[in-house]
């Protein structure tokens, strides 16, 4: 990982990590700053099982910012009981305000994938707002405040199947009742981790569900395609075909019927396109019962037992226990000496130099003064 002067190198060789750390050294001014632990406002706690990653840091400063440390906790980030409007609520209210506050929920969603469809709502609306809009942020903020230590659990595993799940819903809990636009979503893992999740409103209004749920499939099966692009440069072999789950029987069906239907003539490039994958053995559809749709949770608003149960399918563990030996209370503690910076951007170059096969636990976090464009064009040419 590669941003302005920070740099995180991952590999599952430390000799050949320590090659790599001096070559830059003789060439730069570096401090090698160990073992990964805070980058990015992203806390980084290794465990018995693997890494838990927490940014209970950067929502107590949100929440403090906006004076809502005391605030009653809530379970759940959306009313099942209420939908959003575009003309709907009181008089207009400041804009600037709400869209500080949708910008840091949308870092947040590095590691809280619970939340990604709360912020996508909310997202949908900042050019025309209400006072209303704010009680749904206000209730997000309070979910927050409840899940403070709540962060995502990568587990070390032999498998390194792909699997991803994907749904789509035309209800007023997570369609869009203005134009009737769907919602579409999804959740990769590899092995037992989710590395890519997504909600998303779809472009077009659909004429039927089973339109609106291929729709989706074919945003999954685009996703799939560029992780099997990105594994290929990494060195990294999936013994397995990516496998979609999926719980629209319609949908799956069409996957694997080669027959072109005339009433399915409006999504006929998707159509066609997941069917290809499929023919060339690139990818698995199959049929899963929505009691284990695992998309569910980013697709429409749930109640509490049933958005709860969702979580804990998808990693998202209170680290409270995790936290207790390896940070302060939020309330007194500062950030951590690792510099913070606001943004990551990958450089596959520093990757590829770092390790020749899959990533591991094995990290180590370097501070440069220069630009690191020179640093990967001379180690290049060496």
């Amino acid at each position: 990982m590669v941003y302005v002067d920070g740099l995180i190198i991952t590999g599952n060789n430390s000799t050949k990590l320590d090659t790599i750390i001096q070559s830059l050294g003789h060439q730069f001014n570096l401090k090698d700053l160990g073992n990964l632990h805070y980058f990015l406002c992203v806390e980084v706690i290794p465990t018995n099982t693997g890494l838990f990653l927490s940014q209970h840091n950067y929502i107590y400063d949100l929440l403090s910012r906006y004076k809502l440390n005391g605030a009653k906790p809530t379970h759940t980030p959306l009313s099942t009981s209420e939908t959003l409007q575009l003309h709907g609520g009181f008089a207009a209210t400041n804009s600037t305000i709400f869209k500080s506050v949708i910008g840091a929920l949308q870092y947040l969603s590095l590691t809280r994938p619970d939340i990604s469809l709360s912020i996508n709502h909310l997202a949908q609306f900042m050019h025309k707002l209400t006072h209303s809009y704010w009680f749904v942020v206000m209730r997000l903020l309070r979910y927050l405040k409840g899940t403070l230590y709540h962060g995502l659990h990568l587990r070390s595993s032999s498998s390194i199947s792909c699997t991803a799940y994907s749904d789509a819903d035309v209800d007023d809990r997570a369609g869009n009742v203005d134009d009737r636009t769907s919602t579409s979503s999804y959740i990769v893992f590899l092995g037992s981790n989710p590395i890519s999740w997504s909600a998303r409103k779809q472009r077009a209004v659909a004429c039927s569900l089973t339109k609106t749920e291929y729709r989706a499939l074919a945003t999954i099966a685009s996703e799939l395609g560029w992780l099997y692009l990105l594994f290929r440069e990494l060195n990294l072999v999936v013994p397995h075909i990516p496998k979609i789950l999926y719980d629209n029987m319609g949908a799956t069906q069409l996957s694997h019927n080669h027959v072109h239907h005339s009433r399915m003539k409006h999504i006929a490039i998707d159509l066609y396109f997941v069917h290809d994958y499929v023919t060339k053995g690139l990818l698995q559809v199959h049929h899963v019962s929505s009691h284990d749709q695992l998309a569910d949770l980013l697709t429409k608003a749930l109640p509490r037992i049933r958005f709860t149960h969702l979580w804990t399918k998808i990693n998202i563990t209170n680290g409270e226990p995790i936290l207790r030996g390896n940070a302060k209370n939020p309330a007194t503690d500062h950030a951590p000496s690792v510099t913070t910076i606001p943004l990551i951007r990958e450089n596959q170059a520093v990757k590829n130099l770092a390790t020749d096969h899959a990533i591991s636990p094995l990290v180590t976090t370097i501070s440069s003064t220069r630009d690191n464009q020179a640093i990967i064009a001379n180690l290049s040419k060496s």
